[in-house]
């Protein structure tokens, strides 16, 4: 029925979080979704020809009715933002294709593994060579501004700390200097601002609408957790990027997103081991099985089927340029076993 336009499949060497592309589109299946899109930070990051050549392969061994989109992650090398323009050019889907290159992603501020373009002459140069390219397809960003970052707060023992070790300027900073750059630059494109979740970066982006073509997303554990709940037993496991914000916050971001200034619901999915959520302490939280728990959650705070039929399905294709169709899959019985529930605390159930 929807479309989740930011997933994490794992695959390959970290094929051991137990999420593959194949057990995602089975995921998806069974959570009645019509289409993933796959986010490109894996160990060995989907930054060229050969790689998402790798990745369609493995997406059409599973044989799946739901539509597998791969981004291109881009990197501060110029001749590698040319390639993925190129790739995004040979590969983006026609007509009943169930695979294909969506759009570009880049990460302004480093968040899981390497792939990050977090100078903001990089970034520049990145719109500058896009707008040169004449690419007029999505560029999807992840926008946290590593200056503004006070990773000297974080303590492991405190996990609420991660909350201001990440705090709300260095997302909102980072979005403004996006859009700075693309007026820049004279970008021609789509820009997506990924899981916004401060309510001042909606409103950047809300009040460009009219000289820029920019959208945002949401996921959500941002609309419906704050970071309180890192401060219960395990509380580590709600480690995130961006991470969870306070409970007025929260508030504020779910009236954004219930008022319809919030373009697309993203997972944001990105499950990984016990070890590495209780141990390493790394940022995700899985939420691909979760699709029905969290649409009814965000129902009963007042959200409409229209809402979701807009944000979840008509603006991602519409902004994408796409046409994925809708499945209409049914609901199959949740068998698929992540590290944990994030929303358990809310829904009252009980795996």
């Amino acid at each position: 029925m929807y479309i989740d336009c930011h997933t994490h499949c794992r695959d390959e060497k970290v094929s051991y979080k137990g999420e593959t592309i194949g057990h995602a589109l089975r995921v998806a299946e069974d959570s009645g979704l019509s289409g993933i899109f796959d986010m490109p930070n894996i160990p060995e990051p989907v930054t060229t020809r050969k790689r998402v050549l790798e990745r369609i392969a493995l997406a059409e061994d599973a044989d799946s009715p739901v539509f597998f989109g791969i981004y291109i992650g881009l990197t501060p090398d110029m001749n590698q933002v040319k390639e993925a323009v190129e790739c995004y050019r040979d590969f983006f889907p026609k007509p009943k294709d169930k695979t294909g290159v969506i759009g570009l992603k880049m990460f302004a501020g480093k968040s899981v593994d390497n792939l990050t373009v977090s100078g903001e002459d990089d970034q520049r140069n990145v719109y500058d060579t896009l707008t040169k390219l004449g690419y007029q397809g999505v560029l999807a960003v992840h926008c946290e501004k590593e200056s503004e970052m006070r990773p000297e707060i974080w303590n492991s023992e405190n996990s609420i700390t991660h909350s201001y070790a990440r705090p709300e300027i260095a997302e909102i900073e980072s979005v403004r200097d996006q859009i700075d750059f693309a007026i820049d630059a004279g970008y021609e494109g789509r820009l997506h601002i990924v899981h916004v979740s401060c309510p001042d970066s909606v409103d950047l982006v809300y009040g460009l609408k009219k000289i820029l073509d920019i959208s945002c997303g949401a996921s959500p554990h941002h609309l419906l957790l704050d970071n309180t709940f890192m401060q219960i037993p395990n509380g580590i496991k709600y480690k995130m990027n961006p991470p969870l914000r306070s409970p007025e916050t929260r508030r504020k971001l779910l009236n954004k997103f219930i008022n319809g200034q919030i373009d697309i619901l993203e997972s944001d999915h990105a499950p990984h081991s016990f070890e590495e959520k209780m141990q390493r302490h790394l940022s995700g939280i899985p939420n691909l099985a979760s699709w029905p728990d969290f649409i009814e959650l965000l129902r009963d705070r007042g959200a409409s089927q229209n809402l979701f039929d807009t944000v979840a399905f008509e603006n991602v294709n519409k902004i994408f340029g796409l046409n994925i169709p809708r499945l209409n899959l049914p609901i199959k019985s949740h068998v698929h076993e992540y590290v944990f529930d994030p929303y358990i605390q809310l829904t009252g159930k009980i795996k």
